[in-house]
């Protein structure tokens, strides 16, 4: 008969083995729970993979490294902005150009930050960087030349298509909008919205349909941006209370 223990210590191992597998770890860490199992030291096993493997990649995850950052903004506005203008002075790289150049758009800098891009792209690799051309097609939106911007989102879909996310092609909408490409921006916002995680992409496909007349479109999405916040969870509520206040603005 399997005792609850013996269930339960094989139920956690291959819990482990998975992560493992899962994660890419060293295979040590299979030789060394199997070796454990069988010779029943496998919590020790379980506790060093815990302290070794698993809380260092927690601390280090983008999440927990995103919400110490939010935390070390409320508590020292700027700061971001300047070490990584400190670091882009002393180091001079392009990836702490480009750091420079993130922090500047959240800023509002963002002929600062097409600068910081033009720079950190003069390299002989710098228009092989997908992420170089993601913030310079971003900071030209925001700057006020849609023109070029859509110039740099094609030449990032055509070098690589998976870094054309959601947040791309929303962008390359806007791009396309402010041009007066309607008929267009139309087609790539019928593309994008649906999988948009957000409702950024809908509250604005709404108000391009406002202005070319189909109300009745516009407030369907209108309704829907501010029905998907309903029962979603806080979190989401937080972050998407922009949108869902210019939703209800325009709402009849």
């Amino acid at each position: 008969m399997f005792s609850g223990w013996m269930i339960g210590s094989f139920l956690i191992s291959l819990a482990m083995a998975w992560h493992i597998i899962r994660n890419g770890r060293s295979q040590l860490w299979l030789l060394g729970l199997a070796l454990a199992s069988f010779t029943g030291y496998g919590p020790f096993v379980w506790i060093a993979y815990l302290v070794f493997a698993v809380i260092p990649d927690f601390f280090n995850s983008h999440g927990v490294r995103k919400f110490r950052a939010g935390l070390k903004e409320v508590a020292d506005p700027g700061r971001a902005y300047r070490e990584a203008k400190r670091d882009a002075e002393r180091v001079g790289s392009a990836d702490s150009k480009r750091l420079l150049a993130e922090e500047s758009l959240k800023r509002g800098l963002h002929a600062d930050a097409v600068a910081l891009y033009e720079s950190a792209m003069s390299g002989p690799l710098g228009e092989g960087d997908p992420t170089l051309l993601k913030g310079m097609a971003r900071a030209k939106l925001l700057a006020g030349d849609p023109a070029a911007s859509e110039q740099w989102f094609l030449k990032l879909k055509e070098l690589d298509p998976k870094a054309f996310d959601t947040d791309s092609e929303l962008d390359y909408a806007r791009a396309l909008e402010e041009q007066g490409r309607t008929d267009e921006a139309v087609v790539q916002y019928e593309r994008v919205t649906p999988r948009y995680s957000g409702e950024e992409a809908r509250v604005r496909f709404a108000l391009l349909l406002q202005k070319t007349g189909k109300i009745d479109r516009a407030q369907a999405l209108f309704r829907e941006a501010i029905d998907a916040v309903q029962d979603a969870p806080s979190y989401y509520r937080s972050r998407q209370t922009e949108w869902v206040k210019i939703a209800k603005q325009n709402l009849r």
